[in-house]
């Protein structure tokens, strides 16, 4: 048994970053900014900072005089735990048979259509994953599995928990600064809210709380009704022929609009281990954030061995795992060649994790209560 590379499989260069494209079997809400990997970690353990962040100032001293030892606060660094998966597919005979066809173009085409749609569909799984994973951590706070590795939708049957810390007065009705006044303080589906002053606390707040001003709005399938059917914001959509001819030609926010950047997330979902669809924006739910940077929000992508070449003899084990073995950060993929019948087995992993370093920067509200 020996370790074939993808253009081994594949038949030719141009076909090799099949693994490494992107490519995505679930909707994705999110700007590709929001998946920018900034640290690579050793096996699936690593470490984040968490910023709460500060509002205080120095403190004024004597030109000259000593400097005045401050300790830092609202800092700690957070363990973590990545998540890993690794999968196989088999290639079948025929398949792989087809791909040798040098002197039959059309049948060694055929082959390298079906096995490219093979691995493409094999690595959709793994995008599928991250989507879902950013998707959860943004507008739950946290990421749920079963006791066998199987994604949830929420924290019912959970065993294990990935959670961001985002704070409660961050969720829900939106009371950051637990002033018992909500920001959200009538319900958006109530025609009367005045959601336009809301929008504009809510920015305030957001810059003093954290020091990232807001950029986006992801939005759940009610909220589009709301914003038009409000009575303030009708009269604005009259005045303003350009975001009611959006509104009408895509039944979406337009965007820009009170001064974010609206995306729809409500197709956001995912199939269960039993077949089901499962959604994972709640309706009347609205996620706030500022704009990607890796200093509030980041991926963490770990290592894992990836064999060049199985089945070499070398005495020595050292120069063996040297000469045959390499390491791959966040996904992987690999072919090994079995010969009893005659098949590739494919092998993809992808050992990662989305981080929340400012969890005050985000916030996930729900706007009909």
């Amino acid at each position: 048994m020996s370790t074939v590379t993808l253009q081994d499989i594949l038949g030719g260069p141009n076909l090799c970053g099949v693994i490494q494209g992107t490519v995505t079997g679930i909707p994705n809400s999110f700007p590709p900014a929001f998946y920018q990997v900034d640290k690579t970690v050793d096996r699936d353990t690593g470490q984040y900072t968490r910023v709460t962040g500060t509002r205080t100032v120095a403190r004024i001293a004597a030109y000259g005089a000593p400097s005045q030892q401050r300790q830092l606060k609202g800092i700690e660094a957070v363990p973590v735990k990545l998540i890993h998966s690794v999968e196989s597919i088999l290639l079948s005979t025929t398949d792989y048979l087809n791909l040798l066809q040098y002197d039959d173009t059309a049948t060694q085409t055929r082959g390298i259509q079906e096995v490219t749609r093979q691995v493409r569909e094999f690595r959709a799984n793994f995008d599928n994953l991250r989507v879902a994973a950013l998707t959860q951590m943004l507008f739950q706070g946290a990421i749920y599995w079963d006791g066998n590795g199987n994604l949830l939708p929420s924290s019912t049957g959970a065993k294990t928990v990935a959670n961001f810390g985002v704070p409660t007065g961050n969720t829900g009705q939106l009371d950051p600064l637990s002033t018992g006044t909500p920001i959200l303080d009538t319900a958006w589906n109530n025609v009367a809210a005045d959601i336009d002053t809301q929008l504009l606390n809510l920015r305030q707040v957001a810059t003093r709380l954290s020091g990232y001003p807001l950029k986006y709005a992801f939005y759940g399938k009610n909220v589009p009704t709301y914003l038009t059917n409000n009575t303030k914001l009708q009269n604005y959509f009259v005045r303003n022929a350009g975001d009611n001819t959006q509104y009408l030609s895509s039944a979406e926010i337009p965007s820009p609009l009170l001064g974010l950047q609206w995306l729809p997330a409500y197709d956001a979902f995912f199939e269960d281990a039993t077949g089901t669809l499962q959604g994972l924006v709640g309706d009347d739910q609205v996620v706030f954030t500022p704009d990607p940077t890796p200093d509030w929000i980041g991926w963490l992508e770990g290592t894992y061995p990836v064999p060049t070449n199985i089945g070499a003899v070398n005495m020595d084990a050292v120069q063996s795992l040297r000469q045959n073995v390499t390491t791959a950060a966040g996904m992987f993929a690999y072919g090994i060649l079995n010969t009893d019948p005659v098949t590739i087995k494919m092998v993809a992993g992808d050992t990662f994790l989305p981080v929340l370093k400012v969890p005050k920067a985000i916030f996930q509200a729900t706007v009909k209560f």
